[in-house]
């Protein structure tokens, strides 16, 4: 059996434990899902402990490869739907991790939050590593719920979050179209899933889907008891595009048109302040390191979030979810 050796990143606490091979070799990914299916419950228990586990060193160079690793890793593989990214698929159920700009950076998020069922797990893999920045940026959302100001904590717990979305029903428009985000063209397939998970909805002529649904702002890890922060209202809300492209956007299409919008879940509006209040506490808790070729980085979705750095040159991270 393969032997390893346990470290932390430099200047980050627990987030993430560092899980090495020892003797100088790469082992391949077949040995490395052999090791993680002989040690299934010391990962869950690192998970819960420590919110995520960077393996570092493994010879992974192929897509099958890193499938392999997440289907011993995850009991089942899940699709993306509902998922707001720009993505591809590159085999069954991995996806490239975003597609969004390079130039920007994607705020914290905890992965499909909004849904009524989040995947418990996301694994990223590099593929090819980042010519310059391009890391993909780590919190502890719990840190970020013990941190929080009581009074806004409160506000956002006693009413939850509303989601409101728009889907363009054309190849091309203003964000993803509903078929992309529910990986499908039949309408009714597409009711059927909003019924079945409590999304209500409404059709226009022009073919648009508009949906509003209503989520927790926090939950309880349903391991270990922990309250953490677990909602994407900072990444939803108008005031997550910069000032300028934020006024262009509402003035061609107005807040009731546009791609993604929240509020609280009473229907009140959520104030710009405290949505900057909301971030700088988050990015307060960031854990930055640089991707390396074949890391394997597998993260619990309920209490650890993500989100990406701008990079410059070639980038291409996988992720897989269950």
């Amino acid at each position: 059996m393969m032997e390893i050796q346990t470290s932390t990143l430099p200047g980050h606490g627990l987030l993430p434990l560092v899980v090495e091979p020892t003797g100088g070799e790469s082992p391949s990914s077949h040995v490395l899902a052999e090791y993680i299916n002989a040690h299934r419950d010391w990962l869950n228990l690192q998970l819960h402990i420590n919110g995520g586990v960077l393996f570092r060193g493994f010879a992974l160079r192929e897509v099958a490869e890193f499938q392999l690793v997440a289907r011993a890793i995850l009991p089942q593989l899940l699709p993306y739907v509902e998922g707001q990214s720009p993505r591809t698929k590159v085999i069954d159920n991995v996806y490239t991790s975003t597609e969004f700009p390079p130039q920007y950076t994607i705020t914290p998020h905890n992965e499909l939050s909004y849904t009524k069922s989040p995947p418990p797990r996301i694994v990223f893999h590099c593929h090819i590593a980042p010519g310059e920045g391009g890391e993909t940026p780590i919190f502890d959302f719990r840190k970020v719920y013990a941190e929080m100001d009581s009074r806004l904590r409160s506000r956002f717990e006693q009413a939850g979050v509303k989601y409101v979305k728009n889907m363009h029903g054309q190849e091309r428009g203003l964000g993803k179209s509903w078929m992309e985000h529910f990986e499908t063209s039949d309408r009714n397939v597409v009711e059927g899933y909003l019924h079945e998970n409590d999304i209500d909805f409404a059709w226009s002529n022009d073919g648009t889907l508009k949906t509003w649904s209503i989520r927790p702002a926090t939950l309880q890890h349903p391991v270990t008891g922990e309250w953490h922060w677990f909602n994407q209202a900072n990444l939803w809300h108008v005031t997550n595009i910069d000032e300028r492209h934020r006024a262009q956007l509402l003035a061609r299409v107005g807040e009731e048109n546009l791609p993604t919008h929240a509020y609280y879940g009473d229907g009140g509006k959520i104030a710009d302040e405290d949505l900057d209040l909301v971030r700088q506490i988050m990015w307060d808790n960031a854990v930055i390191f640089p991707w390396q070729q074949g890391d394997v980085l597998v993260l619990d979705n309920f209490l650890v979030a993500h989100g990406r750095m701008p990079f410059k040159g070639p980038r291409k991270i996988l992720v897989a979810m269950g």
